[in-house]
């Protein structure tokens, strides 16, 4: 109950953050547009000037740097809107993502990735895209609490839930860092994070888009020994119509 309790309260502060962050969103892009333009413009001018050129590249550079940080709000919103969702094997999904995610893998040194696969292959109903960001954003916040090497664990396996439904589980198990006690109940609020060029809505987003395919995030941590991050989703029924697909509150 506490656990649902704390879930219900995230989702409530989320969608109200939600609304201001994509307001903000719209206002600043729109200026910036032209920013990026009027710049472009002044690049082309500035051929035979090349310090001049050069800040015109930096204000294009930055310009690209807001521009994301706008994206990531915009896909924090994303899921409250329509997800192009299909059936797919899980399994795939994840490899898929580990597959993308291989080079920052391979740029942090001593990270070793295992990964345990249920044998039973796993149907879920999603947004496959939407699904990779999450799996992405997760790797990459385990990356990065390991600076100094460590392992990364990737399990799947099925559960069932309090009224016998079948749960498809996907736990990501790092040896990194930990996440300490006074910063648990802040780590989906967005734009809070302890990283010095991070924005802080890795998790916000994971939220998101995992609510909105009807699962859940949950998260335990122990600091300075890892982290686990749990993502439950429902498992594909063959007998599912639209009426039983998993529903966004």
């Amino acid at each position: 109950m506490k656990k649902l309790e704390a879930q219900a309260n995230r989702a409530g502060r989320l969608a109200a953050m939600g609304e201001m962050a994509v307001k903000i969103a719209h206002e600043i892009r729109n200026p910036l547009g032209s920013i990026e333009l009027f710049a472009s413009l002044l690049q082309k001018e500035l051929e035979e000037n090349v310090d001049l050129k050069m800040l015109c590249e930096h204000i294009c550079s930055g310009v690209k740097r807001i521009n994301n940080i706008i994206s990531n709000l915009l896909l924090f919103i994303r899921p409250e809107q329509t997800p192009e969702m299909q059936v797919l094997y899980m399994h795939e999904s994840l490899t898929d993502s580990l597959f993308f995610a291989e080079h920052l893998i391979n740029t942090n040194t001593g990270i070793d990735v295992v990964t345990h696969f249920a044998e039973r292959p796993l149907k879920i109903y999603g947004d496959p895209h939407l699904l990779s960001q999450v799996s992405l954003n997760l790797i990459l916040n385990a990356l990065q609490a390991m600076p100094d090497g460590g392992q990364l664990t990737i399990s799947t396996g099925i559960r069932k839930d309090l009224h016998g439904s079948e749960i498809a589980e996907i736990r990501y198990a790092d040896t990194g860092c930990g996440i300490s006690p006074d910063n648990m109940s802040k780590i989906f609020d967005p734009f809070f994070t302890t990283k010095k060029k991070g924005t802080g809505l890795g998790l916000a987003i994971v939220h998101n888009i995992t609510k909105a395919h009807g699962g859940t995030i949950d998260i335990n941590s122990s600091e300075s020994q890892g982290t686990e991050c749990i993502v439950s989703l429902p498992l594909w029924q063959p007998a599912m119509n639209a009426q039983d697909k998993p529903q966004r509150e």
